[in-house]
């Protein structure tokens, strides 16, 4: 009998040991449109936080080996409050992910701030994203930097290619009615203000139900020299195209992150997209004097790891801003986490993060503003550019100048 007590006794020390060394998976969720009209920049997106989460892995990082990410599609704002409700009540996630679009991620990250969970936001650009929130983070620009990218790029480049003074020039504003429009727009205006460019009018339209014609005649009407156009695709295209056919002469077109710089502006428009200005967050081909020596490596294995993901696919605008977002999160703020990962362990971390700028693959920095001010939880040091569509149907980044490439 005293054997038998041994040999069982021993058998449950095995499996006791065995069961010690297993591993459990942590869940971070995931939430980007996977389906619907945004869905090839959320799949672009999550692609590059995937490929982030893979490279982090192969390389060992601290907390990575056994992050999974679980994925949500969301379309629209109760989709996506309905998504973080169920990452959190039945997966118990302390950390989502996400999530392309402006009224997907204000809506999510809402909700995800009520539940007290982290929200990291690696592509949505709307002001309103981390307005007021504790627990929400954003790695990349907002959209009245983008908006003021725009205004600086007519300031700084095209004024002066047309020997126009800032008070001589006559902009026009058009921007849609949501969140992510009113964003941009409020840059532009903003930084006209500040530069002394004279903005004639600022028109808004509901990209869901509008006439492109009687958009454009509004436009027509108040005689710009330049157009500062803040559109998603559809409505960007369709615009775009009636400005052409009324043979409107602008002296300049400025468009921004959801419409003039995707690819499908110039697949759908071909040689009418040539000359078209847009204002967005850097992809992969950027001047590597933007880069530290560390980031231009970096850059080689995230789009090679990206490629490999998605069949030879290289790395446009959302993948990169996937990308930074995801490695700013595995690399630079969970192996720093003490203790176990809990939202307010995650929160704490990130604020303590302090990446210079040009570390980062598209040449940004990260350092999220702190608590009490007005941009709390916003990186400081996310990047934005401006870049033209060109003759060989390639946009290439003209400014700022440190990361023109074209």
């Amino acid at each position: 009998m005293r054997k038998l007590a041994l040999l069982l006794g021993a058998a449950l020390l095995l499996g006791a040991c065995s069961l010690s060394q297993s591993t459990t998976p942590t869940l971070i969720g995931a939430i980007y449109p996977l389906s619907g009209p945004q869905a090839p920049g959320g799949k672009q997106e999550l692609a590059g936080v995937r490929a982030a989460l893979e490279l982090a892995q192969r390389q060992g990082l601290s907390r990575s080996a056994d992050l999974q990410l679980k994925v949500l599609d969301a379309q629209t704002p109760n989709q996506a409050v309905a998504a973080v409700d169920q990452l959190v009540d039945r997966e118990h996630v302390q950390l989502i992910v996400g999530s392309y679009g402006s009224d997907i991620a204000i809506a999510a990250a809402t909700r995800a701030d009520q539940r007290h969970v982290v929200y990291w936001e690696t592509g949505a650009v709307a002001d309103e994203v981390t307005l007021h929130r504790r627990y929400v983070f954003r790695t990349v620009a907002t959209g009245s930097t983008l908006g003021r990218m725009a205004a600086r790029f007519t300031v700084q480049v095209l004024l002066p290619q047309a020997g126009m003074a800032a008070a001589q020039s006559r902009v026009v504003i058009l921007h849609t009615t949501d969140p992510y429009g009113r964003s941009v727009a409020d840059g532009e205006a903003a930084q006209a203000k500040a530069d002394g460019v004279q903005v004639i009018a600022s028109l808004a339209y509901d990209p869901r139900s509008f006439d492109p014609a009687e958009v454009v005649s509004r436009l027509a009407a108040a005689r710009p020299d330049y157009l500062w156009d803040v559109s998603y695709l559809d409505d960007g295209i369709a615009i775009w195209q009636a400005v052409l056919d009324s043979k409107l002469q602008l002296r300049g077109a400025i468009g921004t992150s959801s419409a003039f710089c995707m690819p499908d502006f110039q697949r759908r428009l071909g040689s009418k997209a040539t000359g078209v200005y847009a204002a967005d967050k850097p992809d992969q081909v950027i001047s590597p004097a933007a880069l530290s020596v560390e980031a231009r490596g970096l850059l080689a294995e995230a789009s090679a790891r990206y490629a490999a993901l998605n069949g030879g696919a290289a790395m446009g605008i959302p993948g990169v801003a996937g990308f930074v977002g995801g490695w700013a999160l595995f690399h630079d703020v969970l192996p720093k986490v003490n203790g176990g990962l809990s939202a307010e362990s995650v929160r704490v971390a990130a604020l303590a993060v302090d990446v210079p700028p040009g570390q980062a693959i598209n040449g940004a920095g990260i350092k999220f503003a702190p608590q009490g001010n007005p941009d709390a939880g916003q990186n400081r040091r996310a990047a934005a550019v401006v870049g033209q569509w060109q003759a060989d149907g390639q946009m290439k980044v003209l400014f700022p100048p440190a990361f023109a490439a074209g």
